[in-house]
């Protein structure tokens, strides 16, 4: 016999070549993101991390790399996206992904500087499976 669904874990974040990356509202409740924030990629080589590198009082004048804003302005929910063709397309490479980098998170953890970082699972392409 053969299971319907396969894998049944949801991806957290997704980057896609066009530039275009999502955060679901798990990722946007774990870092506290609002409209507005700058969220980047921390890594020490091995392992990647989540953050907010800008939050949105610091980043009220002129304009900025993946800042992010509600997918759906109307009608609630905390899906958030962003534009960055340099982060999309580093993601993508670490990823081994051409097109689309569907990805899981792990669990918050904090940093020496008191940021939170959420770590990124780069070897489960979700989007591949």
């Amino acid at each position: 016999m053969k299971s319907l669904l396969g894998i049944t874990r949801r991806s957290d974040v997704i980057f896609r070549a066009d530039g275009r990356f999502d955060l679901t509202s798990r990722v946007v409740r774990a870092l506290g993101i609002s409209p507005g924030d700058v969220v980047d990629v921390l890594s020490d080589g091995s392992e990647y991390y989540l953050y907010v590198a800008s939050h949105a009082e610091n980043t009220s004048c002129g304009r900025f790399e993946a800042q992010v804003y509600l997918s759906k302005p109307k009608g609630g929910g905390l899906h958030f996206r962003g534009t960055s063709s340099r982060l999309c397309k580093a993601m993508l490479a670490v990823c081994g992904a051409v097109n689309k980098a569907a990805l899981p998170c792990g669990n918050v953890t904090v940093d020496s500087q008191g940021r939170k970082l959420l770590p990124i699972i780069v070897r489960l392409n979700l989007a591949e499976k």
